[in-house]
């Protein structure tokens, strides 16, 4: 009885009974056992809205929950969470289950976070509480704490950019060091399992999505040098780019959040709209890899046309000098050299076109376009007819002919 996100949506825009859209498990005692660490709690009320917009969110189900409850008999209080539970249908599903890419997650923010956060003196996420369903979890609102989701169409400036490279150093430091006191965990939480060649809708999708891509390229004026490219890749490219995903046997690897993109970190501004602090969501695709896979699917997926174009070297610099600094903190004998880093980005250039020509479409999507992954077979994955209409969005179209414009700039820099 789990619904999608899509009706539950409707619902909240009052096209709908909400009462009817809520799942049967989410009730009271339901979040007395989320709250269970508090003491002997009672709940008094709750509230259910969709936490995210369709478009927003592929691989799970989220629900804010406004929950007022009593502990020990006595003491009124109230809080808000979001319940994330993974979607239990479709192709993906099958996929995902397999390779325990849904248990993946809550042991990130159970094991790892906790651990991360008292390294680096940093909370890099927010609180997790108690989940009574398998692969569910329970979080702290952050949006209760003045945290927000900037917008992702208009993407990130300088400042925003700064700070998230800032931030992930720290996070990619910690995980250094943390590797050295539990290489078990960082191995298991590390392991690549969305890229890797067992990943069997992987590769179909991106060889798909690379001829969308094509196409929609040859219909752009200005664009004809980036087809032929595009071309010329297609054979080997998901690859390559599947290969940079995979620890590197010398030099430094870290561990990469997989899919750090504007909808998956939340900022908090001062009054004056400065911001001030980031906290990383979303750890289902952790990769113990090369920093630059972070730093390159951010960039291309969240940055702003201004930084692409002119400040990545600054940022990439930056990251350098905060990753350096902190490995030296924490006692770890690494060190990333200019050297390792250039030649890891460019590495990492394939990767980036399949970001751009297969991610990049589902990111921009506007929530009336937004794909039901619950409804999505394998076959879909092979065609591409299903996520066809994504390379058609305005939005998508109006920022590639700069960005491929930029991205081959990059290529020869």
């Amino acid at each position: 009885h789990m619904l999608g996100t899509v009706s539950l949506e409707a619902a909240a825009q009052g096209k709908g009974d909400m009462a009817q859209e809520i799942p049967a498990w989410l009730d009271k005692i339901f979040l007395a056992s989320v709250l269970q660490d508090e003491g002997q709690v009672t709940v008094v009320k709750f509230s259910v809205t969709p936490a995210v917009a369709a478009g927003n969110n592929y691989l799970s189900n989220l629900y804010r929950v406004r929950v007022e409850y009593e502990v020990d008999g006595s003491y009124h209080q109230s809080t808000s969470l979001i319940i994330k539970i993974p979607i239990t249908k479709g192709a993906i599903t099958e996929v995902m289950n397999s390779s325990e890419l849904y248990a993946k997650e809550p042991k990130a923010y159970r094991e790892l976070l906790p651990r991360l956060n008292k390294m680096a003196n940093c909370e890099f996420g927010p609180k997790i509480f108690n989940c009574p369903i398998k692969n569910g979890m329970s979080l702290k609102d952050l949006k209760e704490e003045g945290y927000i989701m900037c917008d992702k169409f208009k993407q990130l400036d300088f400042s925003h950019c700064k700070l998230v490279f800032t931030t992930l150093a720290k996070f990619h430091a910690s995980s250094v060091a943390c590797f050295h006191s539990d290489p078990d965990l960082i191995k298991e939480l590390g392991k690549d399992l969305m890229y890797s060649s067992k990943n069997k809708l992987i590769e179909p999708f991106f060889r798909s999505s690379m001829k969308s891509f094509g196409r929609v390229l040859g219909e752009m004026e200005g664009c004809e040098s980036a087809t032929e490219l595009i071309l010329s890749k297609t054979d080997h490219i998901v690859d390559s780019a599947i290969g940079v995903c995979q620890p590197k046997t010398s030099g430094l690897n870290v561990l990469n959040h997989g899919d750090l993109w504007v909808n998956n970190m939340l900022f908090k501004h001062s009054d004056s709209g400065e911001v001030e602090d980031v906290k990383f969501i979303d750890f289902q695709i952790l990769m113990w890899c090369s920093p630059a896979i972070d730093l390159l699917y951010f960039l291309w997926t969240s940055a702003d046309e201004e930084v692409r174009g002119h400040r990545q070297k600054k940022l990439f610099s930056l990251y350098r000098q905060t990753l350096n600094s902190s490995l030296e903190q924490l006692g770890c004998k690494e060190r990333l050299s200019e050297r390792e880093l250039e030649d890891d980005l460019h590495a990492a250039s394939d990767f980036v076109l399949l970001t751009i020509s297969g991610t990049l479409p589902f990111i921009l999507s506007e929530s009336d376009d937004a794909v039901n992954m619950e409804e999505v077979s394998a076959e879909d994955f092979n065609t591409n007819e299903r996520f066809e209409h994504l390379f058609n969005s305005k939005k998508y179209r109006a920022i590639i002919p700069k960005m491929v414009e930029q991205f081959q700039e990059w290529l020869v820099s």
